[in-house]
């Protein structure tokens, strides 16, 4: 949903953008993307991104999307009107164990908060919440090596 900007830049001249935007502000209902991923035991799950119209929406189509105003963080915003991005249909779909990790990162728009919610879905579930083997701290014959205090920066009178 995102390059509606660029569909009307690429389908509309100029003069006539402002007329197709305002007709189809005032004919959307509903937008529903999906995505079919692999599902875990064979098949395919329907991610679905859907928005809905509102006024943000609207203004939206008509202006143009602006920092702070993108059709994504409108959708975010929503989601307890039903709405959802595709981030949040590969996180519901993970959290049901519909799709591996895998898909879910391969699937969604912003792999960052994705990964943070995953991570979130497996500690709730008791797993690992990263890929990484323990990490521990190398020693040094034998022994650990002792930190030493920085120094205190020239100039400043401790207390």
């Amino acid at each position: 949903m995102a390059k509606i900007d660029a569909f009307f830049n690429l389908m509309f001249e100029q003069e006539e953008q402002e007329q197709v935007r305002l007709r189809l502000a005032d004919t959307v209902r509903w937008i529903v993307s999906q995505r079919l991923a692999p599902k875990i035991g064979g098949g395919r799950v329907a991610l679905l991104e859907i928005m809905g119209s509102n006024l943000r929406t609207k203004d939206s189509i008509i202006m143009g999307e602006s920092e702070g105003k993108t059709f994504y963080e409108i959708i975010e915003a929503s989601y307890t009107f039903g709405w959802r991005t595709f981030d949040q249909a590969c996180l519901d779909a993970f959290k049901q164990g519909l799709i591996t990790e895998e898909t879910a990162l391969l699937y969604c728009s912003k792999r960052g908060p994705v990964t943070r919610g995953i991570d979130n879905i497996k500690k709730k579930r008791g797993e690992a919440a990263t890929n990484l083997p323990q990490l521990q701290m190398k020693k040094e014959d034998g022994h650990a090596k002792k930190a030493e205090p920085a120094p205190a920066p020239t100039g400043l009178k401790l207390k």
